[in-house]
């Protein structure tokens, strides 16, 4: 299992990554029902991580715990130095521009060009003249692996791909330091969700930005994540490599990776500047 405080000693050991997310004790009730009961969960920068586990154990409401969009009854959550829910307003603004979040449909305002919607973070955190606005947004939808003639097209004209791909375009229009995404390949087809798979190695190894993913796709499981995370009971039930977590002899976890047969070693795939597959 992998334990993400350990650190190697001796003369040749390397500087260990900051903790860019550190989640501690985290309870969360919904009623009588509890989703997480002490759950810890820490990453580390530069992280590409994925997040599993079986319905209710509460994958999407840790990501929201994260970000400051849900409270937790019981807990701590340290984002980028700042401890989300003791953070003054003026800290947690400052927070916010440091990470992006992709929601599981894109959450595109659909009265607002693709354009508009990447421009969105950009105006409300800072005062830029209309020509560097114009340029960032390209630049970042270039990221995104989108042709130039997506920036004039409504949400409603795009394809599955493009909306998640325009998704990501927004999430990083700030230059996070850490991306957060819920389902990102959920709805898409083979071919568009592999090539959602190097897009987001491609923003993980090239450009450094953590990434913190929850899905249920094995292909994105076998092709992208380094660490796989599993929830269960309220808590982490494991914690490591793919090949590490199949080993865990644990009733859920067997039968979600039972579904496929061969389960090759991860390797992240090449990319080249900036990927784009025609998604």
């Amino acid at each position: 299992m992998v334990n993400p405080d350990a650190s190697v000693t001796g003369p040749a050991a390397m500087p260990t990554p900051e903790l860019v997310i550190d989640a501690r004790g985290i309870v969360t009730r919904f009623g009588k029902q509890v989703v997480h009961n002490g759950l810890d969960l820490q990453i580390r920068r530069g992280d590409l991580v994925a997040l599993i586990g079986g319905s209710g154990t509460g994958k999407s409401v840790l990501l929201r715990e994260i970000i400051g969009l849900h409270r937790p009854d019981s807990g701590s959550v340290n984002l980028l130095g700042t401890d989300v829910w003791t953070a003054s307003p003026d800290m947690l603004a400052a927070v916010r521009r440091r990470f992006g979040m992709m929601f599981q449909e894109g959450a595109l305002f659909s009265s607002l060009t693709v354009a508009a919607n990447v421009a969105t973070p950009l105006r409300e955190h800072f005062s830029l003249p209309e020509d560097l606005l114009d340029e960032l947004v390209r630049l970042r939808l270039a990221l995104a692996g989108l042709p130039p003639d997506a920036a004039g097209k409504m949400p409603s004209q795009l394809s599955g791909g493009m909306v998640k791909r325009a998704a990501i375009a927004r999430a990083i229009a700030l230059e996070p330091e850490v991306l957060f995404l819920d389902e990102p390949t959920s709805g898409l087809d083979p071919i568009t969700a592999r090539a959602f798979d190097k897009l987001l190695t491609f923003l993980n190894r090239d450009l450094g930005i953590t990434v913190l993913l929850v899905t249920h796709d094995l292909d994105s499981l076998v092709g992208i994540a380094r660490r796989i995370v599993v929830l269960g009971q309220g808590r982490v039930i494991a914690d490591g490599s793919l090949a590490e977590i199949t080993a865990v002899d644990d009733p859920w976890i067997q039968s979600y990776f039972s579904s496929r047969a061969s389960l090759p070693a991860p390797h992240p795939t090449k990319t080249e500047n900036s990927p784009r597959d025609g998604a």
